[in-house]
């Protein structure tokens, strides 16, 4: 009977532990075990904990950059706080307090906001007074003739200012706007007035080509009756005396670039003139072959000669694009896609006058290609959008002006 009620004695107080236990008082005690712990004082930490209810463990004072503001049950103290770039240091940290910071003079922060940054202070303006000057923690207060007190012209700018302000910058930007369509529709009129200008004068040129060339057949065949064969019976009836040479070369020579400019033909030198065998006493003189052609680049058929540069490849190259000049304005967008040069590039150099666009454009392709870049490249693509005439040219100028020499 005794053994039982010890058991129900003991089985009673374990329980009153167990509910002292789930409620220990909030901020004077801690739980520990089955029973509750006193907390240590401020300043102090929980060393080691105690081995009894209702008992303190053993406590020791926070260590030098650490605090503990209230009693606690912790294990060990708070660091110290730091203060930011824009606040001064009000008071220094101490084992039961923590280090207290406010903003520096000329700025604050409110009291009911996280101070991450202070903010600067305003002014009041020249039509207002000073009610209250800014602190740490509140900002200027202003006042205009007899109405109430307000924060400081930088926190809350009046309507007003702001409607002046977009009637004075309205007017600006649609001015400026203006002045930018102008100056693109200009450009544009000029780069179209350009091209047509060109295209009318390669047509008229091109005709008066062909009227000159006309015009030089016409005095030979009235040298000639209709009814002979053309140099062969005029050899005939005028026995041991031959047509000269400079003459022959008037009439057609002279006209074989400027047919050939428009019809893209190859620029082979001229066959000689007919002369009759039966005159051995002089020799006749040689046919003149045109000035920009020393040696055919290329036969009708036959493949081109390869140019090598003489200056070095990148010299020559570049003195070279000069003599692109003679391109035909219509071919400019084909020749540079053919050799991959981008749209975006061509675009951009159509603001440019034509001889500067080829010049720019010819750099840009041959900083893309690099060592890679070659003016049988630019040849070759001439070729194969059937400008033989504008290779021939470019070819035999380059070669004539010291810049390649035939491989």
């Amino acid at each position: 009977m005794g053994h039982g009620a010890a058991e129900l004695g003991f089985a009673g107080d374990f329980q009153n532990r167990t509910a002292r236990q789930m409620s220990c008082v909030e901020n004077q005690e801690y739980p520990h075990n089955s029973f509750c712990c006193k907390n240590c004082e401020a300043g102090t930490y929980v060393k080691e904990k105690c081995s009894r209810d209702q008992e303190k463990g053993i406590c020791a004072p926070c260590e030098k950059g650490t605090y503990a503001e209230h009693p606690t049950g912790m294990e060990q103290c708070l660091q110290c706080s730091q203060c930011h770039r824009d606040q001064i240091v009000v008071a220094e940290c101490i084992s039961t307090s923590n280090t207290k910071c406010e903003c520096k003079p000329g700025t604050f922060c409110l009291p009911d906001e996280p101070c991450e940054v202070c903010k600067k202070c305003s002014k009041c303006k020249a039509d207002e007074e000073e009610v209250s000057r800014c602190t740490a923690t509140s900002n200027t207060k202003c006042k205009k003739g007899n109405s109430p007190p307000t924060e400081g012209p930088t926190d809350k700018p009046l309507a007003s200012n702001n409607t002046n302000t977009i009637a004075i910058v309205v007017p600006i930007l649609f001015l400026l706007i203006f002045i930018l369509l102008g100056i693109i529709l200009y450009k544009r009129y000029q780069r179209q007035l350009s091209s047509m200008l060109k295209i009318l004068f390669y047509y008229l040129s091109e005709e008066e080509q062909e009227n000159t060339h006309n015009a030089g057949l016409e005095r030979k065949e009235g040298q000639r009756p209709e009814s002979r064969p053309l140099l062969t019976q005029e050899t005939q009836e005028t026995g041991t005396k031959s047509i000269p040479v400079e003459d022959e070369d008037r009439g057609l020579g002279d006209s074989l670039p400027n047919t050939t400019s428009s019809s893209q033909t190859s620029l082979s030198p001229l066959p000689p003139a007919v002369y009759n065998e039966e005159s051995p006493q002089s020799s006749p003189p040689a046919p003149r072959q045109p000035e920009m052609v020393t040696e055919p680049w290329a036969g009708d058929d036959g493949p081109p000669r390869r140019l090598v540069p003489v200056l070095g490849e990148e010299e020559s190259l570049s003195k070279s694009f000069d003599l692109f000049d003679s391109l035909d304005v219509r071919y400019h967008n084909k020749f540079f896609r053919s050799i991959g040069v981008s749209d975006n590039a061509i675009k951009v150099a159509e603001t440019q006058q034509p001889m500067d666009k080829v010049y720019d454009l010819l750099r840009v392709w041959m900083q893309k290609e690099g060592l890679r870049a070659n003016i049988n490249t630019l040849l070759q693509a001439l070729l194969d959008l059937d400008q033989r005439y504008s290779a021939e040219h470019i070819a035999s100028k380059a070669v004539e002006r010291g810049y390649y020499k035939y491989e």
